[in-house]
C-alpha cells in the first residue's frame, strides 16, 4: 500500500512539474515586443543582473517576476549578459530579449580617424566620442612605450565599436591594420628607393599625406621628396617643421621657425628624413611613397591656393611660381 502511494506521489509530482514547466515556458515565449515595434535598451558596464532585469521589466520587454528571473537562470545569464546598446525589433519574447543581450549584438557606432591626423588628434577624437571609454595611456596596450612612438602606426579609417568600448580597442584595430598593410606594400615597393626600412617609408608617407590630399598629386609629391633625398638635397617640407613645433605652432610659419636648429623635425635644417612620422598616412600616401613618380623630374612644388600644387624642375622656375602664387594668396 505504502509503495503504491509513493509511486503515485512521484508520478503526481512529475506531472505537476511538467505542467509548471510548460506553463513557465509558455509565458516566457509570449511576445513582449509586438511585431513592428522597436525598443532601445542600454546595459551599462558593471550593471548587476537584478538591475538589468528590473530595467527590462520597466520597459516591458520581459515578463515580470518570477518569470524573468527563471529565464535568466535557465539561460545562465548572470555572467553572460554584455554591456552595450541594443535595438530590439518585435516580435520578441523574454527568452529572445535575454538571448540577444547574451549574444552582445548591440548597436554598432563608428569612430572615424582621418588621414593625416596625429596620434594625439586621434586620441582626442575618441575622448570626445561619448560612445568610447577613455583609458590612461592606451598606446601602452598596443606595444608602444610612449604616445610619440605610436605616431604613424594607426591606419586612418572608420572603425566600428559598441557603446562603452575602450579607446584601446579602436587603437588596436587601427594599429593592427597598419601592421598588416605596411609589410605587403613594402614587399612590393619600387626598387632603388632611398629607404632603409618600412619605418622610413612610413615617415615619408606621412609627409606626403600632410602635403597633399589630392590623389592625383600624391605620387608627384613623393617623387619630389624622394628625388631630393637621392640628390642629397634637404626635404624642406613645412609640415615637418609644424609637427616639431607642436603646441607652440600658432598657425603662422615664420622664417624664424625655418631657421630653428633645435627642432628635430625641421627638414630645412636637418639632412634626410625627420626622426619619425608627422602623422598617420593613408594607404594611398603609403603607396605613393613606395611608388613615387620619378620620371617627371620635378624637384620643387608650391601650393597654388586651391588645394593643388605647381611643380617645377628648376629652382628658377620654382621661384617664379612662388612669387606668382604667394602674391595671389596675399592679394586674396
Amino acid at each position: 500500500m505504502t509503495s503504491g502511494w509513493l509511486r503515485l506521489s512521484v508520478l503526481s509530482a512529475f506531472v505537476l512539474g511538467m505542467a509548471a514547466g510548460a506553463h513557465v515556458r509558455g509565458v516566457l515565449m509570449q511576445a513582449t515586443i509586438p511585431p513592428g515595434k522597436t525598443v532601445l535598451v542600454e546595459v551599462a558596464k558593471g550593471m548587476a543582473l537584478d538591475r538589468i532585469l528590473a530595467q527590462l521589466r520597466v520597459l516591458g520587454v520581459v515578463q515580470g517576476q518570477p518569470y524573468a528571473s527563471l529565464a535568466s537562470i535557465w539561460l545562465d545569464a548572470e555572467f553572460r549578459v554584455k554591456a552595450g546598446e541594443y535595438e530590439l525589433h518585435g516580435p520578441m519574447d523574454t527568452l529572445d530579449v535575454l538571448s540577444r543581450l547574451i549574444d552582445g549584438r548591440g548597436i554598432l557606432h563608428r569612430q572615424t580617424l582621418f588621414e593625416g591626423w596625429t596620434i594625439r588628434e586621434m586620441l582626442d577624437a575618441m575622448e570626445q566620442n561619448p560612445t568610447v571609454q577613455r583609458t590612461a595611456e592606451p598606446w601602452k596596450h598596443v606595444g608602444f612605450e610612449a604616445m610619440e612612438d605610436a605616431e604613424g602606426w594607426c591606419l586612418p579609417d572608420t572603425y566600428k565599436h559598441y557603446r562603452g568600448d575602450l579607446d584601446v580597442k579602436i587603437l588596436s584595430l587601427c594599429v593592427r591594420a597598419m601592421r598588416r598593410e605596411l609589410p605587403v606594400l613594402w614587399a612590393n615597393r619600387e626598387p632603388g628607393l632611398p629607404y632603409e626600412s618600412p619605418e622610413e617609408a612610413l615617415t615619408m608617407a606621412s609627409i606626403v599625406e600632410a602635403e597633399t590630399s589630392l590623389d592625383e598629386e600624391r605620387a608627384l609629391v613623393a617623387g619630389v621628396l624622394v628625388s631630393r633625398l637621392m640628390s642629397n638635397m634637404r626635404l624642406q617640407a613645412d609640415p615637418t617643421v609644424i609637427y616639431g613645433l607642436g603646441a607652440d605652432f600658432d598657425g603662422n610659419l615664420t622664417r624664424r621657425h625655418l631657421r630653428d636648429r633645435t627642432n628635430r623635425f625641421n627638414t630645412y635644417r636637418i639632412d634626410g628624413l625627420p626622426p619619425g612620422p608627422v602623422g598617420n598616412p593613408s594607404l594611398e600616401s603609403l603607396h605613393a611613397a613606395l611608388h613615387p613618380d620619378l620620371e617627371s623630374g620635378f624637384l620643387y612644388y608650391v601650393a597654388v591656393g586651391d588645394g593643388s600644387h605647381y611643380f617645377s624642375k628648376t629652382y628658377k622656375e620654382h621661384q617664379r611660381a612662388v612669387n606668382k602664387y604667394q602674391r595671389r594668396r596675399k592679394q586674396g
